[in-house]
């Protein structure tokens, strides 16, 4: 039994954990009242037991405070651990151990999007075992999913074909032994921001995809001035002309296929040759070759993520 539910069987009484912010972290909420020992408030019993606030829903006596203390302060800590609902993981900081071994085989969805579509969300996963939590910059989706960007563009085509919104999904990979809930809910959440920052406004990103960007973005300031310093002055024209920057991504989305390239901008073949020979002249890279896109496109992403 929880550990909540074994002092209400005691006290024959409603028992309630809060941690020092007012998150409940076990049992029924009763209404949260901070105190540093003990405060009796409508009926309610507050006992301060270290980092908790302990709401039993009846005034109960000295004695009784005491053993519940005794009792919590050896108990509480893996009490409020395992018994921590996920909307309190995602949100607070939770320590890994007491979350490994839960919610296996689960993946996240984020959902970055300034609109509230929590409800559609409701209405599309209703009846299923999935849980849908809002932080202030979108949506969590947390289930177990079998094909993550089938499931991502399920979601995108139906929130479009509701609302005409275009919304970015960042995924996560499984839950596993060593890999919690709480790493998949700060990678798909990290996935979607890369993309936002990188200047996508829509689509399916993985992880495991925005890997390098997510490097890229926690290198230094110092690190990268120091790669960058001088060397790279044409990237910023290329940067500054939307023209040849989109030329550059549409010729990445059609794997270098210059003549897909020219179909989807709706340009002459020699036309994109020329643009591509204009990158080339200003950044050195001939980005028709791989191994030049690839650092063509880490450095402009590097500048994206890192401008200020």
């Amino acid at each position: 039994m929880a550990f909540c539910e074994n002092l209400k069987s005691a006290l024959k009484a409603k028992v309630s954990i809060y941690d020092s912010n007012g998150n409940i972290v076990d049992g029924e909420d009763l209404g949260f009242v901070f105190t540093k020992d003990l405060e009796y408030k409508n009926g309610i019993t507050y006992i301060n037991a270290s980092k908790y606030i302990i709401a039993i829903s009846k005034e109960i006596s000295q004695d009784a405070i005491n053993l519940v203390r005794m009792i919590a302060l050896t108990n509480i800590e893996e009490a409020a651990g395992f018994m921590q609902p996920l909307e309190y993981i995602l949100k607070n900081d939770v320590q890994s151990e007491t979350l490994r071994g839960r919610f296996s085989d689960y993946s996240v969805l984020y959902i970055k999007s300034k609109t509230n579509f929590k409800e559609l969300l409701e209405s599309i996963y209703e009846s299923t075992d999935t849980s849908i939590i809002q932080d202030d910059e979108g949506i969590y989706i947390v289930k177990v999913i079998d094909d993550l960007e089938q499931e991502a563009d399920s979601i995108i085509d139906g929130i479009s074909q509701e609302t005409g919104s275009n919304v970015l999904i960042g995924a996560s990979r499984r839950v596993g032994a060593s890999y919690t809930i709480k790493d998949a809910a700060n990678h798909a959440k990290q996935a979607a921001n890369l993309a936002s920052i990188l200047g996508f406004k829509e689509g399916f990103y993985h992880i495991d995809k925005m890997l390098m960007y997510g490097i890229l973005y926690s290198c230094s300031d110092e690190a990268v001035e120091y790669y960058m310093n001088g060397g790279f002055n044409g990237f910023y024209d290329v940067i500054k002309d939307k023209e040849l920057l989109d030329t550059a991504e549409e010729l990445f989305k059609c794997h270098l296929n210059v003549s897909e390239a020219s179909r989807k901008l709706y340009l002459h073949r020699n036309t994109l040759l020329y643009r591509l020979e204009k990158i080339k002249n200003l950044t050195g890279l001939d980005i028709k070759r791989f191994e030049e896109a690839v650092i063509f496109r880490t450095v402009v992403a590097l500048y994206k993520l890192k401008r200020r």
